[in-house]
Formats: structure tokens, sequence, C-alpha cells
């Protein structure tokens, strides 16, 4: 289910890039992945295109809690990208009304120093810390809502999309289509 979910929100979501494959075969430390082919190359990303992305990411834990009623811990690198983009979306791109157009960056990453070495320094209050924290929080709720409610919505292809993945283990973009 929670990769059937990334596979039905990539085809009801306008502003996802267009669905190439999905496999529940373990993949490295992924335990299934929903591939996504770009229709074009890009330079920039807008906002309402990265909403759209960040439903796509968190469909899979969406369709485990509205399946099960409870979530499983392989949604954890599904957690940790869509952290990073709401975070970049608040803190780099000024995509919050709460906080306004500035960019609040920690320092400059140096590419040959490790991290431990570096001591972080940031360039704004533990206020707006707190507040980065609560916008970003608020996206990812909000982009969870709605991934939730659009699954619902359409029950009867979630669970068509998670019979046959059990079935066949893959679905190209050919048999998602057909489903």
């Amino acid at each position: 289910y929670h990769e059937a979910g990334h596979a039905l929100l990539a085809w009801i979501v306008p502003g996802i890039d267009r669905l190439h494959k999905v496999t529940i075969i373990p993949r490295g430390r992924a335990l299934g992945v929903t591939q996504l082919l770009p229709q074009e190359d890009r330079v920039s990303i807008s906002e309402s295109e990265l909403h759209a992305r960040l439903v796509f990411i968190m469909g899979g834990r969406a369709a485990e809690k509205l399946v099960f009623d409870e979530y499983s811990a392989g949604a954890e690198n599904d957690l940790r990208e869509a952290t990073k983009i709401a975070r970049k979306m608040v803190a780099h791109w000024g995509m919050s009304e709460r906080l306004g157009p500035v960019a609040h960056r920690i320092s400059e990453e140096h590419p040959f120093l490790g991290r431990e070495i570096i001591q972080e320094h940031r360039e704004f209050s533990e206020h707006t810390a707190q507040v980065i924290d609560e916008e970003v929080a608020r996206i990812l709720q909000d982009v969870v809502d709605r991934a939730r409610k659009l699954l619902a919505e359409n029950r009867e292809k979630l669970d068509d999309h998670a019979g046959a993945l059990e079935e066949r283990e893959v679905l190209d973009m050919g048999e998602v289509t057909a489903l």
C-alpha cells in the first residue's frame, strides 16, 4: 500500500513528474521504489509544484495510515526528503507568509572539511528558528492531510494498485495507466 499510495498520487495530483515504474522489490535499503521521469529539464520549481511533490512523497505514509490505521518505519527516507524540501521552502526560498521574503540560512558548507569540524553558525534568532520549525511542520501536515484525503476519495484505485503490486511486484507506466 505504501508504494501504491505514491503511484496513485503521481497520477492524480497535477504538477508531478510522470510515473515511470513502481516496484515492491527491495532495492538496497529501500523496501520499494516509485520512479518518476521529468518531462522537461528544469532550472527552477514553483511553490505549487513543490507542494505537489510533497503530497507525492508523503503519499506512501498516508496510505499506510488510511489502510492500517498506523505508520511503519518504512517511510523514514520519505520523511527525511519531505522535511528537507519543506525546510528549504521556508528558510531558503521565502515561501512562508509568516516569515516573509527572507532567506534564513545556516553558515555555508565547506566541501573540503567534515561537518563535525565546522561549527554551524546561524544568522537568526532562536525565536526565528522556532517559527521555521513550526512552518515546516505546518506545511508537512497540510500535504499529509491532502494526500490522505485524495487517497480516501480514490480508495478503490488504491486497492487496485496495491493488489496489482502484490501480484506482479513491478508495474511499468503502461500497467499503471491501465489501472
